[in-house]
């Protein structure tokens, strides 16, 4: 009685055991208010409706969440793409505004030193005072060079950094899908029984029962079979004394039987 009394209090509970974990992977998932999901949790919790739900595969309907993992990893690994594509043209950049500014004050050191003139490389080495010591050839070389070292560890950090968001999105899209799968099949495990009689239901669970009770019969088979086996095994004890109990005892008989009982 005891054992009949808690098997009814778990099938009386189970409905609410499948709209906690049902409420439980929404609210993991943050798609809490989706109509289908908070639908379901109600009449799960009111056990009502349960035969209408039932004619609705849970896989088709239970709402598909965002990936969260990785997100962060993409957005820095955007940011730094264009940041990197943005300094590909600043030593060009650089190296011709410079050139501008020696252009510029080599003009001007021409027309003060016209008899006193440079080479115009040696000019923009040196500025002879005339061009800033920022704009000198040195300096504008030394500068693409940071920027073009700078553009190599961009690109190694953009690679590395979009391949960890995309292994990490990777794996969170598998494990969201097992996690939707699991409850879709908890769903459809629960409310399979729950269906309105048909003559396909009826069909469906007479087959379940022939399938129950082959596998029955198929296992008392087995064990019949595993009987038998051990049954031959076993020694079968043979009667110290062969004579009919029928038969009429003659006195070559009755002497022989004296002889073995002294």
């Amino acid at each position: 009685m005891a054992i009949a009394k808690r098997t009814r209090k778990l099938k009386s509970t189970e409905h609410l055991e499948i709209a906690d974990q049902l409420n439980g992977w929404a609210s993991r998932y943050k798609v809490t208010s989706d109509p289908y999901v908070s639908a379901l949790t109600n009449d799960l919790r009111d056990e009502k409706n349960l035969a209408m739900w039932a004619t609705l595969d849970p896989l088709a309907y239970l709402p598909e969440p965002a990936i969260s993992e990785g997100y962060s990893s993409i957005k820095w690994t955007r940011l730094l793409t264009v940041l990197r594509n943005v300094l590909v043209f600043a030593p060009v950049a650089l190296t011709w505004y410079a050139v501008g500014q020696a252009t510029s004050a080599f003009s001007k050191y021409v027309g003060a030193h016209g008899t006193d003139v440079v080479n115009f490389l040696d000019f923009w080495q040196n500025g002879y005072e005339t061009l800033a010591k920022e704009w000198t050839i040195g300096r504008v070389a030394t500068l693409d060079f940071l920027i073009i070292f700078l553009v190599i560890a961009l690109t190694l950090a953009v690679s590395v950094l979009g391949k960890r968001g995309s292994d990490l999105q990777q794996a969170n899209e598998n494990e969201i899908d097992r996690e939707r799968v699991r409850i879709a099949v908890v769903l459809a495990g629960f409310l399979f029984d729950k269906r309105s009689v048909t003559n396909l239901t009826m069909n469906q669970s007479m087959a379940n029962v022939l399938n129950k009770l082959l596998n029955a019969s198929g296992d008392l088979a087995a064990t019949a079979k595993s009987l038998e086996k051990t049954t031959k095994k076993l020694p079968v004890a043979k009667p110290e004394f062969d004579f009919d109990l029928y038969a009429t005892p003659t006195r070559s008989s009755r002497s022989s039987l004296n002889k073995k009982l002294k």
